[in-house]
């Protein structure tokens, strides 16, 4: 006799969502975690960050407000309050989940699972039967084979969210998102920053006019940046890389390994279970399904986009599988955040993968200069993209570089999944005075049509 209908192992974005939809339609759910309900999201990852990087920014403000006529005199930055800040936001979402969980019923159970078999684990003590079964054990952060590497002053992204004091002098080994997030919370709070990034540009995965954007915005912070950069040995106080063939040492108290994250996979069993798997992940296609019957895996665990909120989009397409609706995952509209200041976002093609795709498309472009928004808030940086068929005009992609560029985003994700064109943006009213008005900008520039500049 099988003891669960579903259980699913790990309980992020990518296990506790699946298991309140999975609820909502009628399964019986076991979800099983072996740390904190909220995974590496919401405990170590997106939502402390975010935290530390609201009170950092709130901070960094203080010295501009001279500009819109407010004084503010003698305003510090205490990391241990802010900590307590961003404890107290974790806390009050992880005792959410926890209410949401109990809310629809799912049984939850604290411990490591272990496959025995293609239909058995072993938690803990216990053995248990399952009908089904959704592997959402997220990542760990990712380290690198350099001489030094495992100095007490170099530190990974958990360790940067409990610090006892700010970094005087912070070497973050990664220009991607987190190495980027980081910088600019330090950066903030006072620390001075450099990132070392191995690629031609920070931000690679990113469309090349936002990547180089936001360094520029960086540097102007005064962040150095070097990118086409390895770090060949972290010593004492300086950090050694080869920079554009030359040897180099970078001082520094505190190193921040940013390097990105892998597959939180070791130790689960997946031989006992018959699960194919690489370095990159598990093995699934397209509905969500691993090569054995009834085992489906979703977010960090599988070589597709490492974010919260694919995670659970994964997860949800895995239950209605399992619910015997078939349904497909797509990636064609997936967002992609940066929470820097300001924030950038993205959302389909690049312009770099269009023209590998060979695909003949047009551009639109609106400086946030000249948006009477951003000019009331000071803003002068930024910008919004927009990539369009040449022939159809269909959005391709859209990229944002501005104050809660994250937020912008979502009208652009609406207008993918419809395959809207530039004639249904343009179509669009949007309220005045608003930053989103640079969307219509751009869409029109697109066109060749822009009113605004």
């Amino acid at each position: 006799m099988v003891d669960k209908e579903l259980v699913i192992i790990g309980g992020g974005p990518g296990g506790y969502v699946p298991a309140i939809k999975a609820a909502q339609m009628g399964i019986n759910v076991t979800l099983i975690e072996k740390d904190e309900l909220g995974g590496t999201c919401l405990n170590r990852g997106c939502i402390p960050t975010k935290a530390l990087l609201k009170a950092a920014l709130l901070y960094e403000e203080t010295k501009t407000m001279s500009s819109f006529g407010v004084t503010v005199e003698g305003s510090k930055f205490h990391l241990a309050e802010a900590i307590k800040w961003k404890e107290r936001v974790v806390k009050r979402l992880s005792g959410g989940v926890r209410a949401l969980l109990n809310k629809n019923n799912v049984e939850v159970i604290k411990g490591k699972a272990v496959f025995k078999g293609s239909n058995t684990l072993i938690v803990g003590e216990k053995e248990m039967t399952f009908k089904n079964a959704i592997i959402a054990s997220g990542s760990v952060a990712a380290t690198l084979p350099i001489p030094g590497i495992q100095a007490e002053h170099v530190i990974y992204s958990d360790d940067a969210l409990n610090l006892s004091k700010i970094p005087e002098r912070l070497v973050i080994i990664g220009g991607g998102v987190i190495g980027v997030e980081f910088a600019s919370i330090f950066n903030a709070a006072g620390s001075q920053v450099t990132i070392i990034e191995m690629m031609p540009e920070i931000l690679p995965v990113m469309d090349k006019d936002l990547s180089k954007g936001l360094k520029t915005v960086l540097k102007k912070k005064k962040i150095d940046i070097f990118t086409n950069s390895r770090v060949t040995e972290v010593k004492k106080d300086v950090v050694v890389m080869e920079h554009n063939g030359e040897k180099q040492e970078i001082k520094c108290d505190t190193v921040l390994v940013a390097v990105g994250r892998k597959p939180n996979i070791e130790d689960l069993g997946l031989e006992n279970a018959g699960i194919e798997f690489d370095k990159k992940g598990i093995k699934v296609n397209e509905y969500m399904e691993t090569n054995v019957a009834g085992i489906y895996a979703v977010g960090d665990v599988v070589p597709t986009p490492q974010l919260a909120h694919v995670a659970s989009e994964e997860g949800i397409v895995a239950v209605y599988n399992i619910a015997g609706e078939r349904r497909k995952m797509k990636y064609n509209a997936v967002p992609y955040c940066v929470y820097t200041n300001p924030e950038a976002a993205s959302v389909g093609m690049t312009e770099e993968e269009a023209r590998e795709k060979g695909i003949s498309y047009k551009i639109g472009m609106f400086p946030l200069m000249v948006n009477g928004k951003a000019m009331v808030e000071g803003v002068r940086d930024g910008f919004v993209k927009i990539i369009a068929g040449k022939e159809y005009e269909e959005v391709l992609g859209v990229h944002i570089m501005a104050p809660h560029a994250s937020e912008m985003i979502h009208q652009a994700c609406t207008a993918l999944t419809l395959e809207a064109t530039l004639d249904e943006l343009i179509e669009t009213i949007y309220p005045h005075p608003t930053m989103g008005e640079a969307i219509l900008e751009a869409a029109l520039s697109a066109k060749g049509k822009a009113i605004h500049i």
